[in-house]
C-alpha cells in the first residue's frame, strides 16, 4: 500500500498543492481572500471579458466548480458577471473593487512566493515551473483513456 501511495501521481500532486495552497491562504489572511480566489481574480483580470467556459479553461477546473468559487467573490464585488450578446453567455469582469483586492494581496503573495522559491531553490523552482507546464499540457490533451 505504502509503495502505491508513494508512487501515485494523484497522491503526491494533491500533498504538495494542499501544502503550499496552505501556506499562500495563510500568507493572504490578512486580505480575505483564498489563494484560490486570487488566481481567479488575476485570470479574470489578464483575460478580459472571459466566458463562464473560458474562465473555468483557463484556471483548470469544471464549469460547476467555478460557479461555486465565483459566488463570494461576486458578492463581495470583485467581479460582475456581464450578459453577453447571446443571453446564454455571460462574461466574467473584475471590477475595480476586484483590481484593488488584488494589489492589496501582492505583498502578501509575494512573501509566499518567496518563501517557496527561497526553500525550494530558484533553479529547483524555475525546471519543476516548466515540468509542471509540460505535464499539464499532455494530460489536458490525453485526459481520457
Amino acid at each position: 500500500m505504502e509503495h502505491f501511495a508513494n508512487q501515485c501521481a494523484s497522491f503526491n500532486f494533491r500533498k504538495v498543492a494542499r501544502v503550499v495552497t496552505q501556506l499562500f491562504d495563510n500568507a493572504l489572511q490578512p486580505t480575505g481572500i483564498r489563494s484560490t480566489q486570487l488566481v481567479i481574480l488575476l485570470t479574470a483580470g489578464i483575460h478580459e471579458n472571459s466566458t463562464m467556459s473560458e474562465l473555468a479553461d483557463r484556471v483548470m477546473a469544471d464549469r460547476t466548480t467555478l460557479t461555486r468559487a465565483l459566488k463570494p467573490l461576486l458578492l463581495k464585488g470583485y467581479l460582475k458577471n456581464v450578459p453577453g450578446k447571446d443571453k446564454r453567455k455571460t462574461t466574467v469582469v473584475l471590477t475595480d473593487k476586484g483590481h484593488q483586492i488584488i494589489l492589496k494581496s501582492v505583498p502578501y503573495w509575494t512573501k509566499a512566493q518567496k518563501h517557496v522559491v527561497d526553500n525550494f531553490g530558484g533553479n529547483n523552482w524555475d525546471n519543476l515551473r516548466v515540468k509542471l507546464d509540460k505535464m499539464c499540457g499532455a494530460v489536458k490533451k490525453t485526459r481520457q483513456f
